[in-house]
């Protein structure tokens, strides 16, 4: 029966809420147990939850991160809460009911304002007049904070769910009504604002979250609410004084002298209310509130001070506008918590937009500036963001940032990060862009050009001198891409043209270095223009297709692009066609070319003359990334359905013809012949060969397998002597040949005889690069073994997944696994001799080399991911993780992370092998001992507790990983070479490096009766007796420590696994220590009967 009142109950309140009458039967023997459809009423479409009497999904909703129980008092009441929160009534209409009952009686008016405020903070708890004349505040506190519902630690200002979406805003705007309404007398009664703000801080002062969290927001937007009415009685007493003065300056007898008393008592009034009572209340609160709360333990109750003295301070300077203000928005820039950090930025931000604070602002400036500048490195995005268009605002309006300053926001441009580098690209169009360009303008007024052209090309100047200043000559696409947004010159093609094109520049004219710096810039532009994807690390590819407006957008740039360099693109390259730095990207251009602009617009003639030019580059460059752009520029213009197609082919077919014959007329000279002359004609030859085989199968054009074949054999014979530069060159090639021959297969239905040449030429060709692995010279070394890797991929057994490519899987013996591993670990780990890097080496070249061993590693690392070499020999490679953690680190750990997918169990032995090998290798140099305290051994140990960092966070996918490895580390421990001495085992301090993994055991792996701690017992029994006190036994006592732990609570996880604590409960109380003893002693483990009759296996 007290059940169904409950239930009746609530469904009555469920009905007020919607509106909506629901009925449920009123029959004595209605059984909860036997509800049918026809007990249940329905809402519309959605079925009433009969337990709570909601809408089912809106009750989920309603309680996906609250209790429902929090909700429906006050809904079903008539509060202010209760329409505050529901939204179903007019906030003015509230307002003014509350004022007409203020003043019929304003103690019950203040009291139900209060417990308004308390409602809003989520307590249940109800507050009288006899507790609000008699109680003290603290005391009364403390009875409302029994009231709250511990169970959730929820209430309506972070309460999720529909409900509550619009309180915040809701709250807020009732507290502005009703300061606005009270603003002609009620706030100056001495009474209603006393008690008022005496409350909030009472509340504010509270341990509980909620009551210091609302009470905040409320105090500090009844401060806000203030300064509006503050505003308007300073207009009001401006307007007052000014008609005051005027009626003072008339004569007596024109005098109005009772208008002057009025006039003379409302400005007294209106001064009286400004000073006396709202820069009293604001006072009392900013003391009594903000002092506290704005170093709150919660962040967003900081962050609510923060917001709203910046609010103050913008909006009523005269009084906030000060430094014992501003220090406190200072301080807050080193908050841990960055949404504090934010809201700081967002608070000074609205000040340094406004010129007239200046002058308030001048000793702030000095003594925050510097850690303004720091934030522009913050660790949170948005922080950082804001933190650069502060600067920009402090730019505007403050002549305070120094060039060092400058410099570090400038520097951001090229940052990976996509919206703090478009941060910064502002700040640099509006530093040097736009303020320094009128005083070079200036320098330029007698130049006959006119003045827009003046200033691009001066745009266009200044941004060359910075990218050259800041040394980043590979990084014009990240320059480009910053700036892209803000600099509109980027996109003037014909400006850029005409500075690199027109002699008639005087003093305007760029020299080479700004030559090239303006080509390399102008190519990034142009891939921008034709919605090429972001450069490395600021964003995501495209993974969406354009809509239509964008596509136009996109079509319309690439066409004005086209038009453009079509006619100007054959100056460009006849001009800088000798210059390798210059060309290699001008050739690229064509590619981003809207190729039906030149059929539409009948401009054949400048393809062809296009096509001379890129001819006479490749015949007369070596430079391979040029060689490649050209080839793959060749590709872009063969592979359409235009009619420029058969152009741009007849071209390219008459090209290749010319490389093959220079290439079987050099040959046999450059083979035999001593003279460097004759080699590095053959040399270049080959080059170019293998530029346009990346890009193109050239199989029925040039048929140069066989001799390229041939340089390899003679050049692992040593029949004659062949440059190494040939026959690296002649490796590279051949790759690209039998690759392409795979290509041209027929899946389907492929001919026997052409896989069986091919494999035969793929197994030559392994067998070739083995060999010049072995013999050949340090660069013929590095291509061989890039080829062999590439291969090996391309030839893996994953062709299997068509049988008929079967036959072409080539599987690299032991010994050539081996010597690949070997190789990588000569040529990327050993120790660099003093002689590799000279003193007046730069750092290209140290760049260079670095990425050419992180080339040679990655290759080793795919053979690794792909299976086709044995895990183990990965061993030495994943000793060096830590080691070399700067340079190869990112690839050590990609190589590792993929051995974990293939097999968790062969990757953590392959670790547990590379341990033991940096310990025996350690004990080797050290004559057999070990020092405990050396930085080696300590690097050891940290290498053994990433290695188990990396077996995941899950660790039943990786249990069996894991106890494998600390099964064989414990045989490995214990190994000997005889039988027991006495004397502990060569290898027992290795327990110290096992002792470091313990953390990713379970319990029941540790201590349970096939744990580690049974198996480390049954292998010490062949040790017989171990000494206790002995020092040399210490690495064995501590790895033992760590394994044994809480015993029962290892037996209560084999009793419970993974239950939930409700039904653990139901099934009876855990083991003990005491049961566990009993248990051992009286009945074995695998036989005792717990006392809740429940067997333990």
């Amino acid at each position: 029966n007290e059940y169904k009142s409950y239930l009746r109950e609530g469904i009555d309140q469920a009905s007020r809420m919607m509106n909506s009458p629901v009925h449920i039967r009123d029959d004595d023997n209605w059984d909860i147990n036997s509800t049918t459809s026809e007990d249940i009423a329905f809402y519309g479409k959605k079925p009433i939850d009969v337990k709570r009497g909601f809408p089912a999904k809106g009750r989920a909703a309603m309680v996906k991160r609250g209790r429902v129980s929090n909700i429906i008092p006050e809904l079903a009441e008539d509060t202010m809460y209760g329409y505050v929160l529901s939204g179903r009534a007019s906030l003015q209409v509230i307002v003014d009911e509350w004022i007409d009952e203020y003043k019929k009686d304003r103690e019950k008016a203040v009291v139900d304002l209060i417990q308004f405020f308390v409602q809003c903070c989520g307590c249940r708890g109800k507050l009288n007049q006899m507790m609000f004349a008699n109680m003290d505040k603290v005391k009364v506190i403390r009875k409302l904070t029994e009231s709250f519902d511990e169970e959730s630690g929820e209430y309506p200002l972070i309460q999720g769910g529909p409900l509550f979406k619009k309180f915040k805003s809701n709250l807020l705007e009732f507290i502005e009504r009703l300061v606005r309404g009270c603003k002609h007398n009620i706030i100056y009664d001495e009474y209603m604002m006393d008690n008022v703000i005496s409350w909030l801080l009472a509340l504010s002062d509270s341990q509980v979250r909620a009551f210091r969290h609302t009470c905040t927001l409320i105090g500090m937007t009844l401060v806000t609410s203030l300064i509006d009415i503050a505003k308007m009685v300073q207009m009001d007493l401006e307007n007052t004084e000014r008609q005051l003065e005027t009626e003072l300056k008339k004569g007596q007898a024109k005098r109005a002298f009772a208008k002057v008393e009025r006039l003379q008592n409302k400005q007294k009034e209106l001064r009286s209310n400004l000073d006396g009572f709202l820069t009293d209340f604001m006072s009392q609160i900013f003391s009594g509130l903000f002092v506290h709360r704005y170093r709150d333990c919660r962040p967003e109750i900081r962050s609510i001070c923060i917001q709203e003295l910046g609010h103050w301070m913008k909006h009523l300077p005269s009084h906030f506008l000060k430094d014992q203000y501003l220090k406190y928005v200072g301080w807050t820039l080193h908050d841990r918590h960055p949404e504090v950090r934010l809201k700081s930025v967002l608070a000074l931000q609205g000040l340094y937009m406004i010129e007239d604070f200046a002058q308030q602002l001048e000793l702030f400036t000095a003594r925050f500036k510097n850690r303004i500048v720091e934030m522009v490195h913050d660790k949170e995005e948005n922080v950082a963001v804001q933190a650069v268009k502060l600067i920009s605002f402090m730019l505007n309006s403050f002549d305070v940032l120094e060039d060092s300053d400058c410099e570090v926001v400038y520097q951001l441009v090229f940052a990976n990060n996509r919206n703090i580098s478009h941060a910064a690209g502002e700040f640099l169009h509006k530093k040097l862009l736009s303020e320094d360009l009128e005083e070079v303008l200036k320098e330029h007024r007698a130049q006959r050009h006119t003045r827009k052209i003046r200033e691009t090309h001066l745009v266009l100047k200044e941004l060359l001198r910075f990218f050259l200043e800041n040394e980043v000559s590979e990084h014009g696409a990240y320059m480009v891409d910053s700036l892209w947004e803000t600099v509109e010159v980027l996109r003037d093609w014909k400006s850029m043209t005409e500075l690199l094109l027109s002699d008639e520049l005087g003093e305007l004219a760029l020299n080479d270095e700004e030559e090239g710096a303006l080509i390399e810039i102008m190519t990034c532009a142009i891939k921008r223009a034709a919605g090429k994807d972001p450069p490395p690390g600021r964003g995501k590819p495209r993974s969406r297709e354009l809509n239509t407006k964008e596509r136009r957008q996109l079509d319309s740039d690439r066409t004005s692009l086209t038009k453009h360099f079509i006619a100007e693109l054959p100056e460009l390259l006849s001009k800088f066609s000798t210059d390798d730095q210059k060309i290699v990207s001008l050739v690229e251009i064509p590619q981003y070319f809207q190729l039906e602009v030149y059929v539409e617009h009948r401009l054949n003639k400048f393809l062809e003359l296009l096509l001379k030019y890129m001819h006479d580059i490749v015949m007369k460059h070596s430079d391979a990334d040029v060689l490649r752009n050209c080839a793959f520029t060749y590709r872009y213009f063969i592979n359409n359905e235009l009619s420029i197609q058969t152009t741009a082919a007849v071209a390219f077919r008459q090209l290749v013809d010319e490389l093959v014959t220079s290439f079987n007329s050099s040959i046999v000279e450059g083979l035999e012949s001593e003279s460097d002359e004759p080699q590095y004609k053959l040399y270049v030859d080959m080059k170019r060969l293998y530029a346009f085989y990346q890009a193109h199968d050239l199989t029925d054009l040039a048929d140069v397998e066989r001799e390229i074949s041939s340089i390899i054999t003679k050049a692992n014979q040593m029949q004659v002597q062949i440059n190494d530069n040939i026959t690296a060159t002649a490796v590279m090639l051949m790759q690209a040949i039998l690759s392409w021959a795979l290509y041209r297969t027929n899946p389907s239905e492929p001919s026997k005889s052409e896989l069986k040449k091919l494999r035969k030429s793929v197994v030559q060709l392994v067998q070739q690069c083995d060999e010049l692995i072995q013999f050949g010279q340090p660069a013929v070394q590095k291509e061989a073994f890039i080829t062999v890797c590439d291969m090996l991929i391309i030839f893996a057994p994953q062709l299997k997944q068509n049988p008929n490519y079967a036959s072409l899987i080539v599987v690299p013996d032991r010994s050539v696994q081996i010597r690949l591993r070997d190789y990588v670990m000569t040529t990327v780990f050993a120790d660099e001799e003093p002689s590799q890097f000279q003193e007046d080496d730069d750092d290209e070249v140290k760049t260079e080399i670095l990425i050419e061993k992180r080339r040679v590693l990655a290759s080793f690392g795919k053979l690794i991911a792909f299976s086709i070499i044995e895990m183990r020999l990965a061993a030495p490679i994943f000793a060096q993780y830590v080691k070399s953690f700067q340079d190869y680190g990112d690839i050590v750990k990609a190589m590792m992370s993929k051995a974990r997918e293939l097999n968790r169990t062969k990757c953590m032995r392959t670790q547990l092998l590379s341990l033991e090998q940096l310990f025996e290798e350690l004990r080797d140099q050290n004559e057999g001992r070990i020092d405990r305290s050396s930085e080696e051994w300590t690097k050891i140990k940290d290498l053994a507790h990433r290695f188990a960092l990396m077996a995941g966070v899950d660790n039943y996918k990786s249990r069996q990983a894991v106890v494998t490895f600390h099964r064989e580390g414990i045989i490995y421990c214990l190994l000997r070479n005889g039988p027991p001495d006495g004397s502990p085992p060569s290898n027992l301090v290795f327990f110290d490096i096992l002792a470091e993994t313990t953390f990713k055991l379970m319990d029941i792996d540790k201590k349970g009766p096939k744990g580690l701690l049974a198996f480390l017992e049954e292998q010490l029994m062949k040790e017989g007796e171990i000494p206790e006190d002995e020092i040399e036994w210490g690495p064995l006592r501590t790895y033992r420590t760590a394994l044994v732990g809480n015993t029962a609570e290892a037996y209560n996880s084999m009793y419970y696994g993974s239950m939930p604590s409700n039904k653990r409960k139901m099934m009876g109380s855990p083991m003990t220590l005491v049961d566990v003893k009993r248990a051992r002693e009286d009945y074995g483990i695998d036989t005792w009967q717990s006392g809740s009759g429940n067997y333990v296996q």
